[in-house]
């Protein structure tokens, strides 16, 4: 046992240890002063298939695929490298110690691994340095870190290419590492042990053969020199973790652990609001600790910005900062939230004057479109839209406090139960003259069709839903409505932070349906908003209905062959479809879309260059439809230029908000484009319209 090195390694190991220990206990304390809500412990096959695909796997990082294979070959190498550092630790106390069974193999990987490492951190220092892709921060803290992962390769290379010339010195064979130098006794027998390894280490190898020339004691001086830099990385690595944005190298495996498994389209419920005395989060302990884990783990690696159509637009809202902003709060309150108003010496412990809100920036909450291109994008799996509709939740119940548009529309929820605030009675006249059965007077009804808000009120959209209508009775689906008693889901109540008026609008709604029998019908809609509240979220208030939207269900008859297209309508001939946020990043409705287009002849689809998961939203979801738009350019104008690049002359939508926000756009850019619901262009090419 070589003294040393095994002793010093003790003392290095129990002081880096210990000062992490320190720090790490301050942070889960952080962590646990928060509410200690109960979930995340169920589904645990899935949970271990998430760390598995997204943690290890890596597989949000190829969304983009040349930086997602930069970081995928840097965090794999770091694991492949991290049996080599415990293996090291493993040396100062037997130097001729043996990795079992795959010694020599793992030698081999070792280093060509190491090398690969070396080139990608190459790689990132000149995006970051040079390239600088916008949605980096540069950052000192980026580079020593990377600066830490190449140096930690470079020792380890250039350790085994010291050892290995060591071993080849007539005097120095028993000072290397890695060889077991008292079981050989003759010249023989110590050739072929280091032919033997320098077989598995072409890299190690082959450099040590730079350093022949030098003395045993100056390869003896390099190799305890190497093996201590490499340590000393180690250790220093380690405890740098915790107070940097890499901290999400020890927090992203349990963030991914315990994602939330619900629905995507599912906020939490606020559960007994008549007996809470607060709602939503107006101070960090109003957090959960997972919400708190989400902020430890953000890599600032802008993912989320890149894909946020605020942030594209110039607002306020950049998910990225949001995120930091809530751990910065936290970070700067940490004693006040940990150890309370005194310390354990009686000491006042200083307040923190400013509030989470002010912090995050109220306008920021507000300009979200809760559209998940943040979390889909996070390759961490953190999620943005629950903290910001909390945040929401807060404002509009605890201070009443939100942009004045919203006034009128929860008025409007509220007392007419639509938020154009138009009469209950005025519900079905969209339906005049097409004898629609209401669903008490159809019994066999297999279909219930959920009009929703816009397709009863909204002019335009009244054209939809007589379109959709044609297409049912002529594929012979029979179908009816609820008629008067059909309200508004909710949704804009919901994502605007009115959880109150949700509840009141949703508990109705459910109980009309079941009362109505439609638990025992399937549902049909063509709003992707009514669709999701339905599917995910009313089984919140007991209410279960399968539900389908009208773009999977006019797929399926195309299919089926109960809906033939037979002709190109009429002035449409380059077709781009815009994906709904709702429908698609919420609960994967992508191709039955694209599928009907295709069937319809004549047509050719030109894709966008943001679509399906990275499709950009138009801007109306989070109930930004009821209001302005105050900082840089309009988002659904901007969508609109994005459809003008494929140069189609109409944009096929699913969605009676997106169809109103491309009709915006486009009358604003004074496009030669128009905007069609997938059912308009359907119902022209059977040619009956």
């Amino acid at each position: 046992m070589n003294d040393m090195r095994w002793l010093p390694l003790v003392f290095a190991v129990l002081i880096a240890f210990g000062y992490f220990a320190l720090i790490m206990q301050s942070k889960v304390r952080l962590l646990f002063a928060t509410q200690h809500r109960a979930r995340f412990f169920a589904q645990v096959p899935k949970r271990v298939a998430n760390v598995m695909t997204y943690a290890f796997g890596q597989k949000k990082m190829f969304k983009e695929k040349g930086a997602g294979l930069m970081h995928a070959f840097i965090f794999w190498g770091f694991l492949v490298l991290q049996i080599r550092t415990a293996y090291l630790m493993v040396c100062a106390f037997d130097p001729s110690a043996q990795i079992p069974w795959v010694h020599h193999q793992y030698t081999l990987i070792k280093e060509l691994t190491a090398l690969v490492v070396l080139g990608a951190v190459i790689w990132a220092a000149y995006r970051r340095l040079v390239t600088k892709p916008p949605r980096l921060s540069l950052s000192g803290e980026a580079l020593l870190i990377l600066g830490m992962i190449g140096g930690l390769m470079v020792s380890d290379i250039l350790l085994d290419a010291f050892a290995y010339a060591l071993a080849q010195q007539p005097s120095g064979f028993e000072n290397a590492l890695f060889f077991d130098w008292a079981a050989l006794t003759d010249q023989a027998a110590r050739t072929a042990a280091i032919e033997a390894e320098l077989a598995w280490a072409p890299i190690g190898g082959t450099l040590s053969g730079l350093f022949t020339g030098m003395s045993t004691e100056a390869l003896m001086a390099m190799q305890e020199l190497m093996y201590w830099v490499h340590i000393g990385i180690v250790l220093v690595f380690l405890n740098l973790l915790p107070g940097s944005k890499h901290f999400h190298v020890i927090t992203s495996i349990p963030n991914v652990l315990f994602a939330d498994l619900k629905e995507r389209g599912a906020l939490e419920q606020i559960k007994d609001m008549d007996k809470q005395e607060k709602f939503g989060v107006g101070d960090a302990r109003d957090l959960t600790w997972k919400q708190v884990l989400d902020t430890y783990t953000c890599t600032e690696c802008g993912r989320c910005g890149v894909n946020c159509p605020t942030t594209i637009t110039g607002k306020v809202l950049n998910p990225k900062l949001l995120i930091l902003d809530i751990r910065d709060h936290l970070y700067a309150r940490e004693r006040e939230l940990v150890v309370g108003e005194r310390d354990l010496a009686g000491w006042e412990v200083p307040k923190y004057e400013r509030s989470l809100v002010e912090d995050v920036k109220e306008e920021a909450i507000w300009d979200c479109t809760t559209c998940r291109a943040c979390s889909e994008a996070c390759p961490v799996m953190i999620e943005h839209v629950d903290k910001i509709v909390d945040l929401r939740r807060h404002l509009v119940l605890m201070e009443a406090s939100f942009p004045k548009e919203l006034k009128q529309t929860f008025k409007n929820l509220e007392s007419k139960g639509n938020p154009w605030g138009l009469p209950t009675k005025d519900r079905t006249r969209w339906a005049d003259g097409l004898e629609i059965p209401l669903l008490a007077d159809a019994p066999d009804a297999e279909y219930v069709f959920w009009v929703g808000c816009a397709g009863a009120y909204d002019e335009r959209q009244k054209k939809v839903s007589r379109a959709l209508v044609n297409l049912l009775r002529e594929a012979g689906v029979k179908f009816a409505i609820m008629g008067d008693d059909e309200g508004c889901t909710g949704d804009p109540a919901r994502r605007a932070g009115n959880e109150y008026l949700f509840q009141q609008q949703a508990t109705a709604n459910v109980e009309a349906m079941n009362a109505a029998g439609v638990d025992k019908k399937k549902l049909v809609t063509h709003c992707p908003h009514c669709f999701n509240t339905i599917k995910n979220e009313y089984p919140q208030f007991g209410g279960k209905f399968e539900i389908v939207h009208h773009s999977v269900l006019i797929e399926r008859l195309v299919r089926d062959g109960r809906l033939k297209p037979r002709q190109q309508p009429e002035g449409v001939k380059r077709v781009t479809y815009h994906d709904s946020c709702y429908i698609g990043r919420y609960n994967d409705v992508y191709e039955e879309p694209r599928k009907t287009l295709a069937a319809i002849p004549g047509l050719e689809l030109k894709e966008m260059a943001r679509n399906r998961t990275t499709g950009m939203c138009c801007g109306a979801g989070g109930a930004r439809v009821w209001m302005e738009e105050h900082r840089g350019q309009r988002i659904n104008h901007v969508r609109v230029e994005h459809a003008l690049e494929t140069q189609a002359d109409t944009i096929a939508v699913a969605c009676p908000f997106c169809n109103l926000m491309m009709e915006d756009g486009i009358g604003a850019k004074q496009a030669q484009l128009k905007a069609k619901d997938v059912a308009e262009l359907v119902w022209e090419s059977l040619g009956k319209s």
